[in-house]
């Protein structure tokens, strides 16, 4: 007879939790950084937010370049946003539902709260797998392995009943957010009606929404009766909203596909503005760069105003080596939205590649105002230790590299670098200050970590 010590018996409960967890797909995920598509989610969800009495400021939205249909929250009220969820969208008040749904999981304090669903799920479940291991060591492994089974059903119940009083709560939060706007909530109904037929399936084939957003029929009948009872049930989007969303949607579609498949989509013979968007998109990735040029010119020439082309064509130009005519048009997307971080980091990257040392100054001022808004991008960081490096800024450019460092996480070469700062800078100074304070916040991550 095998005997097992306490000991294996702790380790083979650990490995059974462990196997219990489910897994994610083992795809590459990134996040994707663009003005016009974070433009329209604030423009979405900031008035939602007031609407339930959530600080815009207490809130971030980050775009994950995710094909499938997804939105979550995580502690911190970040709220991630995958691009599956905007190209699959049929309309804006789809995209709007699901922000409204998310923020009601921010404003309920839902996901500081599934802290309490394990806790309530760990106790009964240990104790019957510690009884099923014990039965295994006893001689018993049909009984053991029954009581395994029962353990992680019983957590998996407590969980999911958990999850899904709270998608509920959210969903009515989302409907009483949208009725103080005056919005419809049919667009919210529409995405869980997309995924109905899918809580049937193995999870490892359901799409992550239904796997992160449990899904019933009583849940959706419950939504659809709120949604219809609303005086603004029948409410539709303007059409500067669609408008807006057809382009957002054509431009995402354009960066994350093949052009092929873009020019399929968006073929020459259409001239709408979507379509001529996406193409020269794809032009630009193909690469035939005369062509995309030629294709944001007639853009440009329609809509001069219009920031976003006056980008592209400076991203195009850029990206290709044409630096110097780049900078015109990245000045010109500024000019036209002065309060967009991007848009400055843009200008003050094409100024700083062409080496020229009458631009370093006018970078400088740039990457400065950007990092008002955007002080966790460690790229503009970047930009500007390169720029205080040519004004020969020894103590600042060491300064902007702490930073980039810090904000990347590598807090090692963030103290290394705002150790060296503080030898060229004037001690007391709020520069000097700022370098005391990455040593010293590097220094307690880093005993965090032993």
């Amino acid at each position: 007879m095998t005997r097992f010590s306490s000991r294996a018996i702790c380790a083979l409960v650990c490995a059974v939790l462990f196997l219990s967890v489910p897994l994610h797909d083992a795809r590459a995920v990134s996040g994707i950084r663009d003005t016009e598509i974070e433009r329209m989610m604030w423009e979405y969800a900031t008035p939602i937010l007031q609407a339930a009495g959530v600080p815009k400021n207490e809130v971030e939205i980050y775009l994950l370049s995710d094909p499938s249909i997804n939105a979550f929250v995580t502690r911190g009220s970040s709220m991630y946003i995958h691009t599956g969820l905007l190209l699959e969208a049929d309309r804006p008040a789809q995209v709007i539902g699901v922000l409204a749904h998310e923020i009601g999981h921010i404003a309920g304090g839902h996901v500081a709260r599934m802290g309490d669903a394990f806790a309530a799920a760990r106790t009964p479940m240990l104790v019957t797998m510690g009884l099923g291991l014990i039965a295994m060591a006893a001689g018993s492994p049909d009984a053991g392995m029954a009581l395994l089974s029962s353990g992680q059903h019983i957590a998996e119940r407590t969980i999911l009943a958990h999850s899904r009083v709270q998608e509920s709560a959210a969903d009515q939060a989302a409907i009483t957010y949208l009725e103080r706007i005056g919005q419809s909530g049919r667009g919210l109904v529409e995405v869980t009606e997309k995924f109905r037929h899918m809580e049937v399936l193995s999870a490892r084939n359901q799409n992550p929404y239904v796997r992160t957003h449990p899904l019933s029929s009583d849940r959706i009948q419950a939504l659809t009766n709120r949604v219809e009872e609303s005086p603004y049930a029948d409410r539709r989007e303007t059409r500067a909203q669609l408008f807006a969303f057809d382009m957002m949607q054509a431009k995402l579609y354009a960066f994350l596909n093949r052009p092929d498949l873009v020019f399929y989509k968006y073929p020459k013979s259409s001239m709408s503005q979507p379509a001529r968007y996406a193409r020269a998109i794809a032009y630009f990735r193909d690469p035939d760069i005369d062509a995309a040029v030629a294709e944001v010119k007639s853009l440009i020439e329609d809509y001069p105003d219009n920031p976003y082309f006056q980008e592209l064509m400076g991203q195009i130009l850029f990206e290709s080596g044409r630096t110097a005519e780049a900078i015109p048009y990245h000045q010109r997307s500024v000019e036209l939205m002065p309060d967009a971080p991007l848009l400055r980091i843009n200008l003050a990257q094409a100024m700083l590649a062409t080496e020229d040392i009458s631009l370093n100054q006018s970078a400088i001022d740039h990457l400065r105002i950007a990092i008002r808004d955007e002080a966790t991008n460690s790229f503009a960081w970047h930009q500007l230790a390169i720029a205080y490096a040519r004004e020969e800024n020894v103590g600042l450019a060491n300064l902007a590299t702490a930073e980039r460092y810090f904000y990347n996480r590598r807090m090692p070469q963030a103290m290394g670098f705002a150790k060296r700062a503080q030898l060229t800078l004037d001690k007391g100074s709020p520069e000097w200050q700022r370098a005391a304070d990455i040593m010293q916040v590097a220094l307690l991550e880093q005993e965090r970590n032993k």
